[in-house]
């Protein structure tokens, strides 16, 4: 079945709440049908061969014959939704032990993939289903819990006192009520109170974002949602981008020029060239704000904690030229791990961005060309430790230079033809024989990678950010 895409599905626009419904029937009660029982207009997929209508329900299935390796989404086109009150009927059947769920206020990545809010559950497990965050904090309260995060992300959680058994069955029909309101979000189940969230965490909440199904990867299973009802509370805000000024258009042109540039606040989904996470999911949290001294106004980041990018073993660089960026805060100011690097130890070097303690914390960049190996560092001492930077290593066949938000922080003369290997290449770790080493504990906002040498003028316009 070919699912339309949002521009060819004609919407019905409503004054009440100035979202987009799909064949929308307005109810006393203010809540609206999103789902029409017939069809998946006003829903989107890239893999519609997923997805389909069955007896008045939307259905989600992987068979043997058609296995599902990557999270499926079936995303609601109504745009976004900010305060609301959503109630559907769901059941899940499958092989084992299988997890499913679906989205809200979340933030769509570019492989169609979701971070974000989620009602999560699961068969075969005594909580059933939470409150969770895709890609970020993971549980945030489980059935029966009441959880509040403080502004600086601490939390505190309890018990529901009107909570215990489960009162309901995955495998059945049941009706889920969201609510989410401000910074809190309400979960019940068959009309009772299964969980709830306050979240004032302000570098991770979000009031705003789409709706999503879920169909999880994994073994064999069937998912089905109907009934779908929607009551805006609060219009989501649609702001217009700001018009790009020129130097930030500059910046563009430069990064356009590099071989591989990395927004790593979507964690590498849908990169080109490809970027992948590991460990999958636990030891890192995407699309949290920025924060610290010299953060990008209103940028999103990447927070390792353990896990590290890798763009395998594809790119080389034989040349005489390289330039490398790496745009990271080590909060600890600790600064002793793998950066950016292509390197398999100290004799497979091609070349490695990295931080060490060479007589205290250091940030080095080093080569290996046909004549050696050139090292170069400076020490942590001469910035702000704890600060966002913008970490610049140059090769350009006469010398090696590392850069610090511009500013030129050590040199030497350097010559002769890069020496390639067969390494992947790793961002927030290194590889020390076959082992992945120095972990990087910190954020990182993006990397980028030249196969040219950046003039001093165009290294001082990547590093600025407002």
């Amino acid at each position: 079945m070919r699912i339309p895409t949002l521009g060819q599905i004609l919407p019905v626009v409503f004054s009440i709440c100035g979202c987009v419904f799909g064949s929308a029937s307005a109810q006393e009660d203010g809540f609206k049908s999103i789902f029409d029982g017939r069809s998946l207009n006003g829903w989107e997929t890239p893999e519609p061969s997923y997805w389909t209508v069955e007896d008045g329900a939307i259905v989600g299935r992987i068979t043997h014959e058609h296995p599902c390796t990557v999270n499926q989404y079936l995303v609601w086109s109504g745009g976004e939704m900010a305060d609301f009150e959503l109630t559907l009927q769901s059941r899940l059947n499958g092989e084992g032990g299988i997890n499913n769920g679906f989205q809200f206020r979340s933030r769509l990545l570019p492989d169609h993939d979701i971070c974000g809010y989620q009602m999560d559950n699961n068969l075969q497990t005594p909580w059933l289903v939470r409150l969770y965050e895709e890609f970020g904090r993971h549980t945030l309260a489980m059935r029966g819990e009441r959880t509040v995060f403080d502004p600086k992300g601490g939390r505190e959680t309890s018990k529901l006192d009107d909570v215990k058994q489960a009162w309901f069955r995955l495998e059945e029909w049941h009706e889920y009520h969201l609510k989410c309101v401000g910074p809190r979000i309400t979960l019940r189940v068959n009309e009772q109170l299964a969980a709830e969230v306050e979240d004032n965490d302000p570098r991770r909440q979000a009031f705003q974002g789409v709706l999503g199904l879920q169909l999880h990867s994994g073994p064999p299973t069937v998912v089905q949602f109907k009934n779908i009802r929607l009551r805006i509370l609060k219009p989501a805000i649609k702001a217009a981008p700001a018009p790009l000024q020129d130097w930030q258009k500059d910046r563009q042109t430069i990064l356009g020029k590099a071989v591989a540039w990395w927004p790593l606040d979507s964690g590498g989904h849908g990169a080109k060239p490809a970027l992948r996470h590991i460990p999958g999911w636990e030891h890192f949290e995407l699309n949290r704000r920025a924060d610290g001294v010299g953060a990008t106004p209103n940028a999103r980041v990447v927070l390792l904690d353990g896990a590290y990018f890798t763009a395998g073993t594809n790119l080389q660089f034989t040349g005489e030229q390289i330039t490398v960026l790496l745009r990271a805060r080590d909060p600890g100011g600790k600064w002793n791990a793998g950066l950016f690097n292509k390197r398999g130890g100290k004799e497979r070097v091609n070349f490695n961005l990295f931080s060490a303690d060479v007589q205290g914390p250091s940030i080095g960049f080093e080569v290996q060309t046909a004549e050696g190996l050139v090292t170069i560092h400076f020490a942590v001492s001469q910035i702000k430790a704890t600060a966002w930077q913008d970490l610049i290593g140059r090769y350009d066949g006469k010398s090696i230079a590392l850069f610090c938000d511009g500013r030129l922080m050590s040199s030497k003369p350097c010559r002769g033809v890069l020496l390639g290997n067969e390494e992947p290449l790793f961002i927030g770790g290194e590889s020390e024989d076959g082992k992945i080493v120095r972990h990087f504990h910190g954020e990182l906002e993006e990397a980028a990678i030249w196969s040219s040498a950046l003039t001093d003028q165009e290294i001082q316009l990547i590093s600025r950010h407002q």
